[in-house]
């Protein structure tokens, strides 16, 4: 039966025509952010805090990176899952969205320089083998211990890009068996029955046949895509000194249309790959974007008008996005006001759309 109505969903108030069952669960799509992480003097949970009041949500799910050194960050620390058990806690409604590295050290895969199996080369292959499982036996009774056994964990994410430890592109046969090892080791400890396991590349180029990389439908709950007001594309950005208002608006059109959403590996296939799957979508990183090297959209409220249309379709089953709300040192993306209340940004257009489109009361 389809039902037209006025609905508040997660970070989302739409209007829509939707059968009740197009949603994996009510609520969806639910809103994260990433505000930087634990133990963070402006990030953690008192800055995903000042964000769910900027958008007057009652809760918004938080996400979190653990540092990439050492076996042991991976197993989660007690600095990091503490703070979050507390915050999820505080309220209700709330989940924690946890980005799990698959190996440690330095890109080179020379291993990790401190703490368990020092100097100890690593390598996807392994992992195949089940020799980290110890490691992600540990995440797991960590997560059930801090109260975080319901969160969503991104193993491995943006395995598709060439800048992790753990990227897929030179074996992603043996990326999908390190993760199926990962998520039986994980889902056979008690307690962590309710773990789910968020498959994750950005969008763009595979330089494989994706399913070489794809763990097999019973490993995975959720296709995720990361997604960033980006291109490399001719004619689009950067944008010559000289264009005008109406140039550079046709330049983000033209990036939304054929890299975000058409580009190869854009949001529309990863809609069609998650429905070939029986997934729901996750869109786990996403912003406007000002990177040194003048790629990115700048202040870009389209950008943000289109991906909410995208996130609030029922027909994209998205089931969760999580805007990247800080400056990277790889570009900036930050609209909110930050912890305080008192930050400027160099997006003032988009985040006025953010929150006007976003926030629960315009």
């Amino acid at each position: 039966m389809n039902i037209t109505a006025l609905i508040t969903v997660g970070l989302l108030t739409v209007s829509v025509v939707a059968a009740a069952a197009d949603f994996p669960e009510s609520g969806a799509p639910y809103g994260a952010v990433y505000r930087w992480g634990a133990a963070n003097k402006v990030g953690g949970a008192k800055a995903n805090e000042a964000y769910a009041r900027w958008l007057n949500r009652p809760a918004v799910w938080a996400e979190d990176f653990p540092p990439i050194e050492t076996w042991d960050h991976i197993e989660g620390g007690g600095w990091q899952l503490g703070e979050w058990s507390q915050w999820k806690k505080g309220g209700p409604g709330r989940r924690f969205v946890f980005s799990v590295p698959l190996l440690p050290g330095p890109w080179d895969r020379s291993g990790p320089k401190l703490g368990r199996d020092a100097k100890k080369p690593v390598s996807l292959a392994a992992g195949a083998h089940g020799e980290y499982n110890g490691h992600f036996r540990k995440l797991a009774e960590n997560l059930v211990r801090y109260g975080l056994a319901d969160s969503i964990l991104r193993p491995g994410w943006e395995w598709n890009g060439g800048w992790y430890t753990w990227r897929a592109r030179d074996d992603p046969k043996a990326f999908a068996a390190y993760w199926r090892e990962i998520v039986k080791t994980m889902r056979a400890m008690p307690g962590a029955e309710k773990l789910r396991y968020c498959w994750n590349p950005t969008i763009g180029w595979i330089g494989h046949p994706v399913e070489e990389a794809w763990p097999g439908d019973e490993f995975v709950d959720y296709v995720g895509l990361d997604v960033y007001d980006q291109s490399y594309l001719k004619d689009t950005y950067p944008w010559p000194a000289q264009a005008t208002p109406g140039d550079i608006a046709a330049r983000q059109r033209k990036v939304w249309e054929q890299v975000v959403l058409n580009g190869e590996k854009g949001l529309a296939y990863g809609k069609k790959f998650a429905e070939q799957h029986g997934k729901p979508l996750a869109i786990p990183e996403w912003g406007v974007h000002n990177p040194k090297d003048k790629h990115g959209g700048g202040d870009n409220p389209y950008f943000i008008e289109q991906m909410h249309k995208f996130i609030s379709d029922p027909a994209n089953r998205v089931y969760f996005h999580c805007y990247f709300d800080v400056q990277a040192g790889d570009g900036h993306h930050q609209l909110s006001p930050g912890l305080h209340g008192n930050e400027t940004n160099e997006f003032p257009l988009s985040a006025a759309k953010f929150k006007e489109l976003f926030s629960l009361t315009k």
